[in-house]
Protein backbone atom coordinates (compact mmCIF):
# COMPACT_ATOMS: atom_id res chain seq x y z
CA UNK A 1 0.00 0.00 0.00
CA UNK A 2 2.54 2.58 0.63
CA UNK A 3 4.57 1.21 -1.68
CA UNK A 4 1.28 1.86 -3.97
CA UNK A 5 1.12 5.28 -2.53
CA UNK A 6 4.14 7.08 -4.04
CA UNK A 7 4.02 4.86 -7.64
CA UNK A 8 0.20 6.08 -8.56
CA UNK A 9 1.56 10.26 -8.85
CA UNK A 10 5.13 9.08 -10.10
CA UNK A 11 4.09 6.84 -12.85
CA UNK A 12 0.27 6.78 -13.40
CA UNK A 13 -0.18 10.67 -12.65
CA UNK A 14 2.76 11.85 -14.26
CA UNK A 15 1.80 9.73 -17.68
CA UNK A 16 -1.82 10.12 -16.99
CA UNK A 17 -1.29 13.93 -17.44
CA UNK A 18 1.14 13.97 -20.23
CA UNK A 19 -1.16 12.02 -22.34
CA UNK A 20 -4.39 13.86 -21.43
CA UNK A 21 -2.78 17.71 -21.43
CA UNK A 22 -2.83 17.40 -25.52
CA UNK A 23 -6.47 15.91 -25.16
CA UNK A 24 -8.84 17.62 -22.41
CA UNK A 25 -7.84 20.38 -20.12
CA UNK A 26 -10.71 19.18 -18.08
CA UNK A 27 -9.56 15.63 -18.05
CA UNK A 28 -5.90 15.95 -17.28
CA UNK A 29 -7.26 18.24 -14.50
CA UNK A 30 -9.68 15.16 -13.42
CA UNK A 31 -6.97 12.91 -14.18
CA UNK A 32 -4.58 14.26 -11.76
CA UNK A 33 -6.99 14.62 -8.87
CA UNK A 34 -8.24 11.50 -9.45
CA UNK A 35 -4.87 10.18 -8.92
CA UNK A 36 -3.79 12.20 -5.92
CA UNK A 37 -7.31 11.44 -4.27
CA UNK A 38 -6.04 7.75 -4.92
CA UNK A 39 -3.35 8.71 -3.05
CA UNK A 40 -5.39 9.44 -0.15
CA UNK A 41 -7.75 7.13 0.83
CA UNK A 42 -4.59 4.69 0.46
CA UNK A 43 -3.02 6.75 3.38
CA UNK A 44 -6.70 7.05 5.26
CA UNK A 45 -6.66 3.05 4.91
CA UNK A 46 -3.45 2.60 6.67
CA UNK A 47 -4.82 5.22 9.06
CA UNK A 48 -6.37 3.38 11.59
CA UNK A 49 -3.17 1.14 12.32
CA UNK A 50 -1.14 4.10 13.13
CA UNK A 51 -3.42 6.19 15.55
CA UNK A 52 -3.76 3.13 17.45
CA UNK A 53 0.03 3.24 18.35
CA UNK A 54 1.59 1.25 15.66
CA UNK A 55 3.92 1.82 12.59
CA UNK A 56 3.23 0.16 9.57
CA UNK A 57 6.47 -1.02 7.46
CA UNK A 58 6.60 -2.67 4.46
CA UNK A 59 9.55 -3.94 2.28
CA UNK A 60 10.31 -4.82 -0.72
CA UNK A 61 13.23 -6.15 -2.16
CA UNK A 62 15.21 -3.44 -4.50
CA UNK A 63 19.17 -4.72 -5.39
CA UNK A 64 19.25 -7.76 -3.51
CA UNK A 65 22.94 -8.20 -4.73
CA UNK A 66 23.30 -5.32 -2.54
CA UNK A 67 21.55 -5.89 0.41
CA UNK A 68 19.40 -3.06 -0.54
CA UNK A 69 15.48 -2.67 -0.02
CA UNK A 70 12.53 -0.59 -0.84
CA UNK A 71 11.55 -0.34 2.87
CA UNK A 72 8.54 2.31 3.86
CA UNK A 73 7.39 3.60 7.26
CA UNK A 74 4.19 5.04 8.25
CA UNK A 75 3.92 6.23 11.58
CA UNK A 76 2.57 9.34 13.57
CA UNK A 77 4.92 12.09 11.91
CA UNK A 78 5.06 10.52 8.24
CA UNK A 79 1.09 10.09 8.49
CA UNK A 80 1.08 14.20 9.09
CA UNK A 81 2.98 15.19 6.47
CA UNK A 82 1.95 12.52 3.76
CA UNK A 83 -1.47 13.65 4.68
CA UNK A 84 -0.60 17.25 4.08
CA UNK A 85 0.77 16.95 0.95
CA UNK A 86 -1.74 15.04 -0.57
CA UNK A 87 -4.21 17.19 0.91
CA UNK A 88 -2.22 20.26 -0.23
CA UNK A 89 -1.75 18.59 -3.70
CA UNK A 90 -5.93 18.13 -3.79
CA UNK A 91 -6.41 22.13 -3.25
CA UNK A 92 -3.62 22.47 -6.01
CA UNK A 93 -4.65 20.74 -9.03
CA UNK A 94 -8.17 22.32 -8.48
CA UNK A 95 -6.71 25.83 -8.08
CA UNK A 96 -4.58 25.29 -11.10
CA UNK A 97 -7.48 24.21 -13.17
CA UNK A 98 -8.70 27.51 -12.85
CA UNK A 99 -5.78 29.48 -12.62
CA UNK A 100 -3.85 28.06 -15.83
CA UNK A 101 -4.44 30.27 -19.06
CA UNK A 102 -5.62 28.32 -21.93
CA UNK A 103 -2.19 29.06 -23.70
CA UNK A 104 -0.37 27.02 -20.69
CA UNK A 105 -0.02 23.26 -21.35
CA UNK A 106 -2.13 21.87 -18.47
CA UNK A 107 0.01 18.79 -18.95
CA UNK A 108 3.72 19.72 -18.66
CA UNK A 109 2.42 21.26 -15.47
CA UNK A 110 0.16 18.45 -13.77
CA UNK A 111 2.60 16.01 -14.88
CA UNK A 112 5.34 17.96 -13.02
CA UNK A 113 3.44 18.91 -10.00
CA UNK A 114 2.80 14.70 -10.26
CA UNK A 115 6.22 14.06 -10.29
CA UNK A 116 7.18 16.37 -7.06
CA UNK A 117 4.21 15.31 -5.16
CA UNK A 118 5.29 11.49 -5.18
CA UNK A 119 8.93 12.85 -4.64
CA UNK A 120 7.54 14.10 -1.38
CA UNK A 121 5.81 11.05 -0.35
CA UNK A 122 9.16 9.65 -0.51
CA UNK A 123 10.63 11.77 1.66
CA UNK A 124 8.75 11.23 4.22
CA UNK A 125 7.76 7.57 3.53
CA UNK A 126 11.59 6.39 3.31
CA UNK A 127 12.98 4.07 6.01
CA UNK A 128 15.89 3.63 4.04
CA UNK A 129 18.43 6.18 3.71
CA UNK A 130 19.71 5.26 0.10
CA UNK A 131 15.91 5.33 -0.72
CA UNK A 132 15.33 8.97 1.06
CA UNK A 133 18.08 10.70 -0.82
CA UNK A 134 17.19 9.33 -3.99
CA UNK A 135 13.57 10.96 -3.57
CA UNK A 136 15.80 14.03 -1.99
CA UNK A 137 17.12 14.46 -5.23
CA UNK A 138 14.06 13.41 -7.02
CA UNK A 139 12.41 17.34 -5.39
CA UNK A 140 15.57 18.20 -6.32
CA UNK A 141 14.73 18.00 -10.43
CA UNK A 142 10.82 18.20 -10.15
CA UNK A 143 10.84 21.60 -7.90
CA UNK A 144 13.88 23.32 -10.62
CA UNK A 145 11.13 21.80 -13.26
CA UNK A 146 7.93 23.23 -11.77
CA UNK A 147 9.16 26.24 -10.31
CA UNK A 148 10.91 27.01 -13.96
CA UNK A 149 7.47 26.22 -15.50
CA UNK A 150 7.12 29.69 -17.04
CA UNK A 151 10.79 29.13 -19.05
CA UNK A 152 10.02 32.75 -20.83
CA UNK A 153 10.23 33.87 -18.04
CA UNK A 154 13.45 35.81 -16.39
CA UNK A 155 12.35 35.61 -13.14
CA UNK A 156 10.75 31.45 -13.75
CA UNK A 157 14.28 30.46 -14.70
CA UNK A 158 16.15 32.23 -12.14
CA UNK A 159 13.81 30.81 -9.17
CA UNK A 160 14.00 28.08 -10.92
CA UNK A 161 17.77 27.80 -10.68
CA UNK A 162 17.59 29.23 -7.14
CA UNK A 163 15.43 26.14 -6.17
CA UNK A 164 17.89 23.78 -7.34
CA UNK A 165 20.92 24.92 -6.08
CA UNK A 166 19.07 25.00 -2.87
CA UNK A 167 17.76 21.56 -3.21
CA UNK A 168 20.82 19.85 -4.49
CA UNK A 169 23.47 21.73 -2.59
CA UNK A 170 21.57 20.25 0.68
CA UNK A 171 21.90 16.64 -1.38
CA UNK A 172 25.21 16.78 -1.16
CA UNK A 173 25.97 16.83 2.00
CA UNK A 174 23.58 13.91 2.15
CA UNK A 175 25.78 12.01 -0.65
CA UNK A 176 29.18 12.46 1.47
CA UNK A 177 27.59 11.53 4.90
CA UNK A 178 26.08 7.99 2.51
CA UNK A 179 29.46 7.58 1.22
CA UNK A 180 31.49 8.07 4.34
CA UNK A 181 28.38 5.50 5.82
CA UNK A 182 28.22 3.19 3.28
CA UNK A 183 32.42 2.10 3.13
CA UNK A 184 31.66 0.80 6.85
CA UNK A 185 28.93 -1.63 5.83
CA UNK A 186 29.31 -4.91 4.16
CA UNK A 187 26.04 -4.40 2.60
CA UNK A 188 27.25 -1.17 0.50
CA UNK A 189 30.82 -1.94 -0.31
CA UNK A 190 30.53 -2.40 -3.63
CA UNK A 191 28.48 0.80 -4.38
CA UNK A 192 30.72 3.10 -7.13
CA UNK A 193 30.39 5.96 -4.70
CA UNK A 194 33.08 7.96 -6.08
CA UNK A 195 31.20 7.63 -9.60
CA UNK A 196 27.57 8.15 -7.69
CA UNK A 197 28.94 11.68 -6.75
CA UNK A 198 30.93 12.69 -9.79
CA UNK A 199 27.53 11.80 -11.69
CA UNK A 200 25.34 13.72 -8.84
CA UNK A 201 27.98 16.84 -9.66
CA UNK A 202 27.83 16.85 -13.34
CA UNK A 203 24.37 16.72 -13.12
CA UNK A 204 23.70 19.83 -11.03
CA UNK A 205 26.54 21.72 -13.02
CA UNK A 206 24.43 20.89 -16.56
CA UNK A 207 21.04 21.65 -15.34
CA UNK A 208 22.31 25.32 -13.69
CA UNK A 209 23.94 25.90 -17.33
CA UNK A 210 20.89 24.73 -19.37
CA UNK A 211 18.80 27.37 -17.07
Amino acid sequence: MLLLMVLLPLLVGTGLSLWLGSRSRALTALGAFSVTAGSLLLLLAEAPAVLAGQAVLQTWSWVPELGLMLSFRLDGLSLLFAGLITCIGLLIVVYAHFYLSPTDSVGKFYSQMMLFMAAMLGVVLSDNLLLLIVFWELTSVSSFLLVGYWGHRPDARAGARQALAVTGGGGWPCWQALSCWGKSQEPTKSVPWRRVRQTFRRTLTLCLRWC
